[in-house]
């Protein structure tokens, strides 16, 4: 297609490859798409000039596309028209089916299936085609199966008539393909030394190609390299895998308090990309995984575990991680391996002699091989350094720019420090640093590793030193590194256990005579002992559980030049009665006094966090604190005032959730203009904030559940910077008028404001503004009646949730009628009956939420927008209005999920079954397909004997070629019937295949539904535009004889035992809890059966085995599974 490539770096190979045709799209979409790849810094191929004439594309184009992680193809309107167009896109199919490569269409202002059958322009151009080639040529041929095999891929639609905003559109496509590349990427080192081979070492260890899941150990000594290698390891992998997590620093995170508990949650965010996930305690989080990753092939990385516990709670069995899933744990410890039964395992090795130099050059000289005359001395360096990475990157570190007579006085002090004592080697890097950037590096190893650096920079400023030059002179020396995505400072634990080393020498026999304590036991010694002097300027007490220390109140008289003060999960027998002057940061939870001592004015404190401590009045000298950037007193629940701080003009962040007894906030909090966060919910005797608010650096403003606050402040100046609003249930009645001067405000929520009656109609002007969340604000209905007779109030609104609110049937229409722009629209539980016409003209309605709507009767004719319709329980519709929302499967909208009272599947279904679960087998691809489940009701007998909220629950397991590859949980509603593109039901991405593969080979897919319901009914509607019905059958089944009917009763004969065990009430619950290990023993032998009943056999008509025997412990996880989540609903 092109000479040249344009690419947005420098570099051999392309995130993405874009395919179009110049004449249509060059200087138009594909430009501004190019552009916008660009601005993320996806590395982009696209050619810079026409289109030359010529039969063969050339050979840089194919590097190109092989190259690429991505092709994109823009099939626009003459893109078949160019046989350069068509040779390309056989080479981007070829890369595809023998690279894995991703390809993804966008069709242009064209119909898919004019691309699939080549009609139109694309039939137009082949009939060209064939008379320069020949109609049976080989070529013309293969064009014409290329184009129907992206045409049944999936992809974007961009519609000339839907009137789509191409921006837009443009910055969503950006924003799927850049999760696609290279965000998870850890290895910042382009060219690691040794890297290639190890890698394929590593690899071939791993057997990728296996479908079995694989755990490898990789173990070495503390320096050597393991994390940078399996980093390494890891971006060259992680791609082929559904979803990936590195989890580094185990050992030192799992020692923090609730530490497996966040790594757990760590694990699940990642590669669930849900970053809501919350877990209560480490059983729970095991439960979790097992059940939320056991059908996902996933890459995991557990870096740096010491203890046989962190390996059980996050990756503890191979049935946790479904088929070909990868588990590599790094470790100082091989025994631990031994113990955790990982048997294939890796020992990383010292670099030999030219390794070491090369690296050892890459530190020293920015390059892999000596300057002249520095020979001699490189070899003399590397060979104090006997292979270690790390030390050869700093003794490198440390040489550069140094004469040879630098070099000569920096080795001889080397050679006197032999290998093992490698700190010794690393002490000499510390040594070369000034005075600023020393006590940095000591504050950071003792208390800030792991802390994000803007808040370590804000407390080392306070401390008068220069943090950011210092820490950028740690980095340069290989002392320290920025985590490039978190921003958080990261320390090898070699250094790190150097640094607290040169602390302990200060005085090895005198603890209180060190400049900076952190060991819990150290200082509890001190504490109790009355040991501290004016040597200790920084204090950590944070045992792993909590302590009692009985010290005198004047425990902290002697320690006069205490910058930095932790105190976590401690209790003191006494209040201290004083506090020094000098301190920079104060984070005590739980201070145990009702105020600070007389005296204590610490004019340079930084960062105060006084959490859940029993503080009556903070006192005047607040407002002198003109270096403090952070205020925490969450929890405080005797703070009755919060006083004057407006002297702390710097202060950026500020955190008063939860102070019960707080009635007043001084009005110079709304004046801080350098205030970024405040956050002051669950204040609930709060009945006033501040009277005016001007804060131009706010971001982020939370008065939620304070139920007593009446009055939001008026705004007196212009505030632009991007803002969210959370002020649930608040006694607010009105907003001001003046808030249209917050310009930039994007998100505002008062779900449950009873009170509020008026919202000003410039909030629905504001430019940014695109988010409103009034659900259960009753009094606020009437304010719309003012908007009749305007047409748009808000053209920007986007997001609007108006549920629980008494919404008439005119309302609704005011609020659809007066908000075009709408995406999402959330009006369940109101008693209209009508949804209006005019819904037809919300062209950009995406959902829409209408549970509880008791009352509804007709749902007209919905924009061909809308993907979510949630009717639950909507029991008035009539037939009609049912009709419309099947009438979205004949639309073949992607992404359709809807749900609605039961009714009959249509006729026009492809595939109707009265019994039995939705089975079918398809080849080329994954078929486009809308799911349509009947769920009947439950007999009383079965309620009876069932755990309440049971019966609800629906578990979806995706069987593919007898492997089952998906699962889904979701609650459903007796009598119901729910509508679904399958690929949504299942989560699949764009372009996703879930291990179903390319090819003519027929694969039986199956979808078995875990319920109590009743699944009366099911039918399959094949989308045709993108699933040609040839590649699709439909299998009768006799329901009575199929093994999968049959696990469904055995599913039901489970269940009648676990009723048996249980009541309604909850304290009986409560009991039978415990009985819980016994009723498993029971249960486990009848699902043992099911699970070995769960899949079709290829080929076959009717249900068969051929899923591989699940182990007893997947047997005990479904069991866990299946009582936890009731119990978790009663008990928490």
């Amino acid at each position: 297609m092109t000479n040249d490539g344009a690419v947005c770096e420098t570099k051999s190979r392309y995130e993405v490859f874009l395919s179009f045709r110049g004449e249509d799209t060059r200087y138009t979409f594909t430009c501004h798409l190019y552009h916008a790849l660009c601005r993320r810094g996806i590395i982009t191929f696209m050619d810079d000039a026409e289109l030359k004439l010529g039969d063969q594309i050339r050979p840089v184009l194919h590097r190109a596309i092989e190259e690429s992680n991505i092709s994109i193809v823009v099939l626009s309107e003459n893109y078949a028209d160019s046989s350069w167009c068509l040779d390309e896109l056989v080479k981007i199919i070829e890369c595809k089916e023998s690279k894995n490569q991703l390809v993804w269409p966008i069709f242009y202002k064209v119909d898919p299936s004019d691309v699939r059958h080549q009609n139109g322009s694309y039939g137009e151009a082949m009939i060209k085609h064939e008379k320069r080639f020949g109609k049976d040529s080989e070529k013309v041929l293969k064009w014409r199966s290329t184009l129907n095999a992206i045409a049944d891929m999936t992809g974007e639609h961009l519609k000339s008539e839907q009137g789509r905003d191409e921006s837009k559109f443009i910055d969503d496509l950006v924003s799927k393909i850049f999760l696609k590349v290279s965000p998870k990427e850890l290895s910042s080192d382009e060219n690691i030394v040794g890297r290639e081979y190890r890698v394929e070492e590593l690899k071939s260890l791993l057997h990728l190609k296996s479908g079995n899941v694989t755990f490898l150990g990789i173990h070495g000594t503390g320096g050597i390299g393991k994390t940078t290698l399996v980093k390494a390891l890891y971006d060259s992998i992680y791609k082929e895998f559904e979803g990936s997590c590195f989890l580094s620093n185990v050992r030192e995170t799992s020692n923090q308090i609730k530490g497996i508990e966040f790594l757990q949650q760590r694990l699940l965010s990642e590669i669930l990309e849900d970053r809501k996930i919350q877990l209560g305690s480490k059983e729970e989080g095991t439960n979790t995984i097992r059940r939320s990753l056991a059908s996902k092939r996933v890459l995991i990385v557990l870096d740096d575990v010491d203890n046989i516990e962190q390996l059980e709670n996050l990756a503890g069995r191979r049935f946790w991680f479904g088929d070909g899933s990868r588990i590599i744990v790094t470790t100082r410890d091989q025994h631990l391996l031994e113990v955790g039964q990982i048997n294939n395992r890796y020992e990383v090795e010292v670099l030999n002699n030219q390794e070491s130099l090369e690296l050892f050059c890459q530190s020293a000289f920015r390059k892999s091989c000596p300057e002249t005359n520095y020979e001699d001395l490189s070899n003399r360096a590397i060979s104090c350094c006997k292979g270690l990475p790390l030390a050869l990157k700093l003794v490198g570190s440390h040489m550069i720019g140094k004469d040879l007579g630098g070099w000569k006085d920096a080795l001889k002090r080397y050679e006197k420090s032999p290998h093992p004592d490698v700190q010794k080697i690393l002490r000499i890097s510390y040594d070369s640093l000034p005075f600023n950037e020393k006590n940095i590096f000591l504050d950071i190893a003792c208390f800030f590793k792991g802390q994000r650096s803007e808040y370590v920079e804000r407390v080392l400023d306070a401390c008068d030193f220069n943090s950011g030059d210092g820490i950028r002179t740690l980095v340069n020396k290989s002392l320290l590194t920025v985590h490039s995505q978190n921003k958080c400072l990261e320390m090898h634990d070699l250094i790190q256990d150097m640094g607290k080393e040169i602390v302990k020498e200060e005085a090895w026999n005198e603890i209180g005579e060190r400049s900076r304590l952190w060991f819990h036991e150290d200082v509890l010694q001190v504490l109790a002992d009355n040991m501290g002097s004016r040597k200790i300027q920084g204090l950590m007490l944070d045992p792993p559980q909590r302590e009692e220390i009985n010290c005198t109140e004047t425990v902290f008289e002697n320690m006069k030049n205490l910058r930095i003060l932790i105190v976590r999960n401690t209790s003191f027998s006494r209040e201290p009665s004083c506090l020094p002057n000098n301190l920079r940061l104060l984070d005590w939870k739980d201070y145990p006094s009702q105020s600070f001592p007389s005296g204590f004015y610490p004019r340079k404190i930084g960062a105060f966090n006084l959490s859940r401590s029993p503080l009556l009045v903070l006192e005047e000298p607040f407002k002198r604190f003109q270096h403090l950037t952070y205020m925490n007193i969450s929890y405080c629940d005797t703070v009755t005032e919060f006083p004057d701080v407006s002297g702390a003009k710097n202060l950026r962040e500020l955190r008063l959730d939860g102070c019960k007894k707080l009635v007043t906030i001084h009005e110079s909090v709304g004046l801080l203009t350098n205030l970024v966060f405040l956050s002051a919910s669950e204040c609930t005797l709060l009945r006033s904030f501040v009277p005016t608010i001007y804060l131009p650096s706010l971001k982020y403003l939370s008065l939620n559940l304070c139920t007593k606050l009446a009055f939001f402040p008026e705004i007196s100046g212009t505030m632009n910077n991007k803002l969210q609003i959370n002020m649930v249930d608040t006694a607010i009645n009105m907003l001001p008028e003046s808030i249209e001067k917050l310009t930039g405000l994007n998100f505002l929520e008062m779900t449950d404001c009873k009170e509020l009656q008026h919202l000003p109609s410039s909030l629905f002007m504001l430019p940014n503004f695109v988010t409103l969340k009034v659900g259960g604000c009753r009094r606020l209905r009437e304010s719309f009646i003012r908007f009749e007779g305007s047409h748009s109030v808000c053209p920007k609104l986007e997001t609007l949730h108006f549920d629980n609110a008494y919404l008439s049937d005119k309302d609704v229409r005011m609020i659809i009628y007066h908000f075009p722009n709408l995406k999402d629209l959330n009006i369940s539980c109101n008693p209209f009956m009508f949804l209006p016409a005019c819904i037809k003209l919300s062209t950009k309605l995406t959902s829409l939420h209408l549970r509880y709507c008791l009352m509804l009767q007709e749902i007209p004719a919905l924009p061909s927008s809308v993907q979510k319709v949630d009717a639950k329980y909507c029991y008035s519709l009539t037939s009609e209005s049912s009709n419309i929302l099947w009438s979205q499967v004949r639309r073949e909208m992607k992404r359709l999920e809807v749900v609605m009272p039961k009714r009959v599947i249509p006729e026009w279904f492809d595939y109707v079954s009265e019994g039995g679960f939705p089975v079918f087998r398809a080849r080329i691809k994954f078929p486009a397909v809308a799911l349509a489940l009947v769920f009947s009701e439950v007999d009383a007998k079965a309620k009876r004997e069932t755990m309440p909220g049971r019966w609800k629950t629906v578990g979806m397991h995706l069987f593919i070629k007898g492997k089952r590859r998906r699962y889904h949980n979701f609650v459903a509603s007796e009598n119901h019937v729910l509508l679904c593109d399958l690929r949504v039901l299942f989560g699949f991405e764009e372009g996703e295949d879930a291990g179903f593969g390319v090819g003519k080979v027929w694969k039986t897919i199956q979808v078995f539904c875990e319920t109590n319901l009743s699944l009366c009914s099911w039918g399959v509607y094949v989308y045709k535009s993108e699933t040609n019905m040839k590649d699709i059958k439909f299998m009768s089944q006799d329901p009575s004889s199929s093994l999968v009917w049959s696990r469904h009763k055995m599913i039901s004969d489970k269940d009648k035992i676990l009723s048996k065990r249980t009541s309604l009430n909850l304290p009986a619950m409560h009991r039978e809890f415990h009985m819980w290990n016994n009723f498993k023993g029971e249960s486990s032998r009848v699902l043992e059966k099911a699970w070995r009943a769960m899949a079709l056999t290829e080929g076959e008509g009717r249900s068969g085995m051929n899923i591989e025997d699940e182990k007893d412990e997947e047997v005990d996880s479904l069991l866990d599974t299946l009582a936890m989540e009731e119990l978790d609903k009663h008990f928490n």
